[in-house]
């Protein structure tokens, strides 16, 4: 039996409305984060219980229940289910699918430790199903079969999910914008993942679905020439680049991709919309094309089975943990050693999501893109309202809520540090400043001119008479 004395969030499993919850496993910027189990149907679950602080904030509840309108839509084998959005005793909740598997960005960055290359089928496969959970979400509609318009904003490797299954599922629209929506992003604010964002959301001008469009290609352009793009850095010269962006062919980094991957790649990253594909499904024929030539004999079951190949240890314990989760007493393994974070299901992180803060009027200008050093600093200087926060729902529920006061220095909630801090010493290469580069070549040849004269002394003694 729990303590009553003990707080909720440490006890065992207790009941929240229609969940069991089991046991707490991260706290993110919007509230606490479980492991959970539906009761009717019986079903394993992820419950983000809203900070009670944040009850009070008219404006992020009113975004809260905007997204309730357009989550509850969405139902499709390549999106990860939002099963609920509500309220119970007064508190704010949102009940997401389990997702038994892990990100795209994980399973690169495992298959980049191991020293493992991903197949060009399998990433057509991937891409293929990609393209189809985006094709189905451009084209939703509402409960009067009005159009929602909808567009993610935000994909990138992180939001995409791979089951053990092999099954591809995008797991979050926390970001997306809609016409369902009654409050969208302040214009300050730029929401989304810059190494993945279409030119023109970072030039804060209207997005569509050719949008994510540019996101996917960024995604497959990633995959296809394997090469880990950047993840950090100093905020407006990564919005530069976002806002222009230039490309290589992946062939270029991977010499097997072939001139017609090259040339789907290519097309989804063109800095104009209306040069792309005109949306996710033409992207996604033409993969399925070239996949018919290269690769028709890869499923999803080949994905299924380089997951488990890759994460077998992870499964293994994952299996575990969900057998006593759906058996008659979800207390006898469910500790905190039994879910460390490396475990936690991929929709742990949903409706956590970047965001960039600058004065209103402020675009990054195309020539600040090759700006010498010091006009760079000259710029930061002149522009130190721009800041990187984690976002939910379109707002920082971090920063303070006094008048003027925008977003907080960049602050990952804990379950966003877990998950994603091992990832982040290959997903994000490591680029020296030029500085740092003159510095190691000094000590380099310093090291090089006394090993020199210490190999000199030794001859001259040797030889001496």
């Amino acid at each position: 039996m729990a303590n009553p004395h003990e707080p909720e969030s440490q006890r065992g499993p207790f009941r929240f409305g229609p969940y069991t919850l089991a046991r707490r496993i991260g706290a993110g910027g919007m509230g606490e984060v479980y492991l959970a189990r539906e009761e009717s149907p019986r079903r394993a679950c992820v419950v983000k219980k809203v900070l009670p602080r944040l009850m009070e904030n008219k404006q992020f509840i009113g975004r809260f229940r905007d997204e309730a309108r357009v989550v509850v839509h969405l139902q499709h084998p390549n999106i990860a289910r939002v099963y609920a959005m509500g309220e119970v005793e007064g508190q704010l909740y949102l009940a997401m699918e389990y997702v038994q598997g892990k990100t795209l960005s994980r399973l690169a960055y495992r298959m980049r430790q191991r020293g493992q290359v991903m197949t060009l089928g399998v990433i057509l496969q991937i891409g293929i199903r990609l393209c189809e959970g985006l094709a189905y979400a451009h084209d939703a509609k509402d409960g009067s079969s009005q159009p929602l318009h909808l567009v993610h904003r935000d994909l990138s490797p992180a939001n995409v999910c791979i089951s053990y299954d092999g099954e591809l599922k995008i797991i979050d629209f926390g970001a997306s914008q809609s016409t369902l929506k009654e409050q969208q992003t302040a214009p300050r604010v730029v929401i989304g993942n810059l190494t993945y964002m279409s030119p023109e959301q970072a030039r804060k001008k209207f997005v569509d679905r050719r949008a994510d469009v540019y996101s996917a290609g960024v995604v497959l352009w990633e995959l296809f020439a394997w090469q880990a793009l950047p993840q950090k850095g100093e905020p407006l010269e990564r919005w530069r680049k976002a806002a222009y962006p230039k490309w290589d062919s992946p062939s270029r980094f991977r010499a097997n991709v072939p001139q017609a991957v090259d040339a789907v790649v290519m097309r989804a990253l063109s800095t104009e919309p209306d040069q792309r594909f005109a949306n996710a499904a033409a992207l996604g024929a033409e993969l399925a094309r070239i996949k018919a030539k290269l690769a028709p004999d890869v499923t999803d079951a080949d994905v299924g089975r380089l997951m488990c190949e890759v994460f077998s240890e992870e499964k293994a314990a994952e299996d575990a943990v969900l057998a006593e989760l759906l058996g008659k007493d979800p207390s006898r393994a469910l500790t905190e050693q039994a879910i460390p974070a490396k475990l936690a299901p991929p929709t742990a992180l949903a409706f956590e999501h970047s965001g960039l803060e600058a004065p209103e009027d402020y675009v990054p200008a195309e020539d600040d893109v090759s700006a010498e050093a010091d006009t760079i600093k000259q710029a930061r200087s002149e522009r130190r309202g721009t800041r990187e926060a984690q976002v939910s729902f379109g707002m920082d529920v971090q920063a303070s809520s006094e008048p003027g006061v925008g977003m907080v220095e960049a602050r990952r909630p804990q379950i966003v540090r877990e998950i994603q801090d091992e990832e982040e010493d290959i997903q994000t290469p490591a680029v020296e400043s030029s500085s740092a580069a003159r510095r190691r070549w000094v000590w380099v040849a310093l090291g090089i001119f006394v090993g020199a004269c210490a190999l000199g002394f030794g001859v001259v003694w040797l030889f001496a008479p």
